[in-house]
């Protein structure tokens, strides 16, 4: 089976990064200055200047634009394999952030329901969410684009997973790691899986 080696090597990177910080947060509870960024973000910065990116990042928010996403890429650019990779992409991302909370078992810094802040705290999943969703977008979207669309969509779309990183932060329903976890799950997920895809998305696309 013929693979995208460097998508696997970028998801080999990404791995390693993740269970440093995984490591660092089992040994010792937090990750380098994990505790003080989180504080002084949420003491700076009113959540309620942020709390809409966490709606829009909500489990029903993230699926819907996701749906919407898939659809409209395939209506445009027909790329029907690409469309498919990126929706189970960041429906698998969302599933299995659930188990791997559940190996981890950090606590948050509070609970707030209001906000999606109940459960554990390891990886964030609005974080690996936003991350599939915009970043996954832009793997998705970047062979049809020319260099100024590719400009636009990739800061539109990394402004927007690290707006939503840090609404979680700044909720103080998540530390700093939390969210840089979940960027990286979300990373070694869509990495490793268009590593096996991306040859038949290739081939379909130029053909």
């Amino acid at each position: 089976m013929k693979t995208n080696q460097r998508a696997l090597i970028v998801s080999g990177i990404v791995l390693v990064l993740f269970l440093t910080i995984a490591l660092s947060i089992r040994l010792t509870g937090y990750f380098l200055f994990d505790a003080q960024l989180s504080n002084e973000m949420a003491e700076r910065v009113p959540g309620s200047y942020v709390s809409w990116f966490t709606r829009i990042g909500s489990g029903v928010g993230a699926v819907t634009i996701t749906s919407i996403l898939a659809i409209v890429s395939y209506l445009i650019w027909r790329d029907k394999v690409g469309s498919i990779w990126y929706f189970i992409a960041c429906l698998s991302v969302g599933a299995l952030n659930q188990v791997v909370k559940l190996i981890f078992v950090r606590e948050r810094p509070s609970l707030n329901d209001l906000v999606g802040g109940v459960g554990y705290s390891f990886p964030s999943g609005h974080s690996s969410m936003a991350f599939a969703v915009y970043g996954g977008f832009i793997v998705l979207a970047w062979p049809f684009l020319s260099r100024t669309g590719r400009i636009v969509v990739s800061t539109i779309c990394t402004l927007m997973f690290l707006a939503m990183g840090s609404s979680r932060i700044i909720l103080n329903v998540h530390y700093f790691s939390d969210v840089l976890g979940g960027f990286l799950f979300a990373a070694f997920v869509l990495s490793l899986s268009y590593a096996f895809v991306s040859p038949r998305r290739k081939k379909e696309i130029y053909n």
